[in-house]
């Protein structure tokens, strides 16, 4: 496969110095990325980092709540003493929250928000029944995302987490049509996009999702002999070089550190390998 230059290609920074080190320079712009990983492994506390860096850099940023609710985002970003002022958060969350909206709310089967991560109100006493107008799936996602393309462009958009789409219970086929359409249309957009999602296992068939991406970059957490140990791993980057090596990954109270010229201890990656198919 032609590798591309790293001087003749636009690089997106992920906000990591180490991991941008293993992605060769950060990743290519308008691409998009699988981030898979264990619960606890820092998927989300990197996608902070990649949409801060966005802001710090005057781009406008989209985060694509499904898992959490708003508030429960601010306070994981906060904590690390971000101003997450200017993230763009458009809530798809089963539970829908009311708060202070940029522009007109988003009509697809139910009313959508979207504004500013420093607007919300997060009102945890109003749950949406299931079967009502508010649940989510693929179509109702990308109508979602296609109405706010109209009226914002966006250089950097997270989606936190396509799995819990999945286990929404979408049939197979209907998965890998809704997936195809949902990263067309971000292609089309030329928006860098990372979907969150989770680390699949040796048992388990690989989803189209990861096929279709552009990259695949794992987190990994495991404990062995009573110790908590991270890491993280590019499986995969199409049509460029990238360090093939799992990385030790600190969560620390800046956020998320990669050591991209240390190597994990012999008997985790064992431990890693058996769980997980590395390609």
């Amino acid at each position: 496969m032609r590798m591309l230059s790293s001087q003749k290609v636009k690089r997106v920074s992920t906000g990591i110095d180490g991991l941008d080190k293993m992605l060769e320079g950060g990743l290519v712009a308008s691409r998009i990325y699988m981030l898979s990983g264990d619960a606890g492994s820092g998927r989300s506390t990197i996608c902070g980092h990649f949409l801060m860096d966005g802001v710090k850099k005057g781009e406008d940023v989209l985060y694509v709540t499904v898992d959490s609710p708003p508030a429960d985002l601010s306070a994981n970003l906060s904590s690390f003493n971000w101003d997450a002022g200017k993230i763009i958060i458009l809530n798809a969350h089963p539970r829908v929250r009311e708060y202070k909206v940029r522009g007109s709310l988003l009509e697809v089967t139910s009313q959508r928000s979207v504004g500013s991560l420093k607007d919300m109100d997060d009102n945890r006493d109003k749950p949406v029944q299931p079967g009502s107008s508010a649940d989510l799936s693929l179509p109702t996602l990308q109508l979602m995302l296609k109405k706010e393309f109209e009226s914002m462009s966006y250089q950097r958009l997270v989606i936190d987490s396509i799995i819990s789409l999945k286990l929404l219970g979408a049939q197979d086929i209907q998965w890998e049509l809704g997936i195809n359409s949902i990263l067309r249309l971000l292609m089309e957009e030329g928006v860098t996009t990372l979907m969150v999602t989770d680390n699949h296992r040796r048992d388990e068939p690989l989803r189209p999702e990861f096929l279709m991406a552009h990259g695949i970059i794992k987190t990994h957490r495991i404990v062995v002999n009573g110790k908590v140990y991270r890491g993280i791993y590019v499986e995969k980057m199409r049509g460029s070089s990238h360090d093939q090596q799992i990385r030790p990954l600190d969560i620390t109270e800046r956020g998320v550190e990669v050591n991209s010229s240390k190597a994990l201890m012999p008997e985790v990656l064992s431990q890693l390998s058996s769980k997980y198919p590395m390609s």
